[in-house]
Order: structure tokens, then C-alpha cells, then sequence
């Protein structure tokens, strides 16, 4: 008998009739979400992850993917959050290329996942590569190269290296000083990581100790 796929417990939205299941399932995944209603918008993205699986276009694949990923790790699914940006990542470099934003933000989501059980070497090594290829291709302003930046010096500084880690935010507080207003909200994010302690919770699972590899910013060499 074939596997039926479970139906989250609140009704199935409404939608227009050029919607396909799988669409009206992702942004009833992305509204329920925004209501702050996690478990239920988990849910809902298993669903249409599911429904895309299954024949829809590579643009829903992805969207579906994309919902999901962030969703299963909010929600505590850590090993499921593994896989679901592996996928994401596996889907975005298919359609849109390795460098695209899209692309990098799921690779950056996949090393966050790594870091959550304890793969701290793969996850800064990759987040690493992130940055690099982010600044090279998209400059060292663009919020996808601050955001990668700023998340490898908290891994950095979560696994115990908290000199690289302030070398790492000092370098986003100077790009970010340079090409981003006052007001700008990833202004705002770089200096609030650099007051944010390191993880506690981190400390259960971290497997590195020492960085394994140097700092990826050329610039903050003194």
C-alpha cells in the first residue's frame, strides 16, 4: 500500500483555481509562519514539500524547499533541518547557480544546521567558502556576504575562538559602516551580534575546539 502523506491538522486554504496543491500549500506554510504559529507552518511544509516532490515545477520544488528548511530547524527537527537544506542547496545551484544569492543562502543555512549537532569543522569550512564566493561575486557590501560573515564569526565565537570572532565583526562593522546608512537593518545586525555572548547550549555538541583553517578575509590580516 502507498505511503499517504499526513495532512496538518488545520483545514486546507482556499485557493484560485491556476494554484496548484503544492503552491497553496507553501504559502499557507509561509502565512502560518508569520502568525508565529511554528508547529502548524512545519506542518504545512512537510505537506507541500511533499506535493512538490511529486511532479510540480522546479520553481515550487524550490520554493517548497525553501520553507521548509528554516521551519525544521526552528521547530527542533535538527537532523531533518540537515537534509532539507542539503536539498535546498542541491535545488538552488541546479536552477539558479552555485554563486546566486539564493544559493548561498542555503548553503549558509546548511552550515548552521551542521554546527546544531556538533559538525563545527564542516560548518566553518563551508560557511567559509561561503563568504568567499559571496564577496567575490556579489561584493563585500551585499547583505549576503555581511549576513555570511556575521554568522561565521558566531560560529567562530561559539566554538570557543572569540579573537577571530571579534577580527570577523570588526570587518563587517567596517564594510558595513562604509556602505550602509544609519538606519539600514543590517547595520543594526552587525552590532547587535557583536554584543551577543557566545552559545551556552553550544558548548554540549562543539567539536571544535580550534579553528581548523584561517580566517577567509584577506582584509584582516593587521
Amino acid at each position: 500500500m502507498p505511503t499517504r502523506t499526513p495532512m496538518p491538522r488545520t483545514r486546507q486554504p482556499a485557493h484560485e483555481t491556476h494554484q496548484t496543491p503544492a503552491r497553496a500549500a507553501i504559502d499557507h506554510a509561509a502565512a502560518r509562519q508569520t502568525l508565529g504559529d511554528l508547529t502548524d507552518a512545519y506542518l504545512w511544509a512537510v505537506y507541500a514539500r511533499t506535493l512538490a516532490h511529486h511532479g510540480t515545477s522546479a520553481a515550487e520544488q524550490l520554493d517548497a524547499a525553501e520553507v521548509l528548511a528554516p521551519l525544521a530547524a526552528l521547530t527542533g527537527h535538527t537532523d531533518q533541518a540537515v537534509t532539507a537544506y542539503r536539498d535546498l542547496t542541491d535545488l538552488a545551484t541546479a536552477a539558479l547557480g552555485a554563486s546566486h544569492e539564493r544559493a548561498l543562502h542555503a548553503r549558509a543555512g546548511l552550515a548552521a544546521a551542521h554546527q546544531r549537532i556538533g559538525r563545527c569543522g564542516q560548518a566553518i569550512r563551508d560557511l567559509a567558502d561561503v563568504y568567499t564566493t559571496a564577496e567575490r561575486r556579489h561584493g563585500p557590501e551585499a547583505p549576503v556576504t555581511l549576513k555570511a560573515l556575521t554568522q561565521l564569526a558566531c560560529l567562530y565565537r561559539d566554538c570557543g575562538s572569540p579573537d577571530i570572532s571579534q577580527r570577523c565583526l570588526r570587518v563587517a562593522a567596517t564594510i558595513a559602516a562604509r556602505y550602509l546608512t544609519n538606519g539600514d537593518p543590517l547595520r543594526s545586525l552587525v552590532s547587535d551580534i557583536a554584543r551577543m555572548p557566545a552559545s551556552e547550549n553550544h558548548r554540549a555538541v562543539c567539536t571544535q575546539f580550534t579553528p581548523s583553517l584561517p580566517v577567509p578575509v584577506t582584509s584582516l590580516a593587521a
